[in-house]
């Protein structure tokens, strides 16, 4: 029986308008992987290995819960996000089908990036709807014999796909976990009767405190 504790990056750039802008850890993004890797500190917490994407975000957020792990970072690409900028930007020059303005147009527009996504309407994407099922599926297999209680750093899309494995989700049910998703948010998969279940989603109890309310963050 392997635990899997997923967390999610702190803020980043929030107003990047492309990849590479957006892969770093805003003063913000900063202050809540702190808070976290102190609160996995105060609480004694041990993981038997850290793993972490890439992506300086990840990195950055997994330095800072580091030293509460004591373990070194196990980086692996299969943690990256999916390349939403670029993939948003496909669905413009293609299809003419530009960022939202407002919240609720977010929503639309992560339907339609989905369903055109996994439709395969998207020519040329930096990688499949195929291929990123598949790989959150194996990084989660390879995690859970990493150890009893394993610890990895990821993205609000990786997050949210691993719930749909756990939970056996559709596409829909997927993005609502996507939009969901907090920074440094708390996520639990637990293997156990042969497959993952849901113990724990986008928990937050390192901003709790009344003080740190203002902290909290979707993007």
């Amino acid at each position: 029986m392997s635990l899997i504790t997923l967390v999610r990056h702190g803020q980043a750039n929030s107003a990047a308008t492309t990849e590479k802008d957006y892969d770093q850890l805003s003063a913000l993004g900063q202050d809540q992987a702190a808070y976290l890797g102190d609160h996995f500190s105060k609480l004694n917490t041990q993981f038997d290995a850290l793993f972490a994407g890439t992506l300086h975000r990840q990195q950055d957020t997994a330095k800072a819960l580091q030293h509460a792990s004591k373990k070194p970072i196990i980086t692996d690409a299969r943690l990256n996000e999916i390349e939403y900028y670029t993939l948003t930007q496909q669905l413009i020059d293609q299809f003419d089908y530009h960022r939202p303005d407002t919240d609720h147009g977010y929503i639309d527009h992560f339907h339609t990036l989905y369903e055109y996504w996994q439709k395969g309407k998207i020519v040329n994407p930096p990688e499949t709807y195929q291929m990123y099922e598949t790989r959150v599926t194996d990084m989660l297999d390879d995690m859970r014999h990493a150890g009893p209680s394993v610890l990895a750093v990821t993205s609000g899309g990786i997050i949210a796909m691993a719930i749909k494995i756990a939970l056996n989700l559709d596409t829909a049910g997927l993005i609502k976990c996507l939009l969901a998703g907090m920074n440094t948010g708390v996520t639990q998969l637990q293997y156990i009767h042969r497959s993952f279940t849901l113990i724990q989603m986008n928990a937050l109890p390192h901003l709790e405190h009344p003080s740190r309310l203002d902290a909290k963050s979707f993007y």
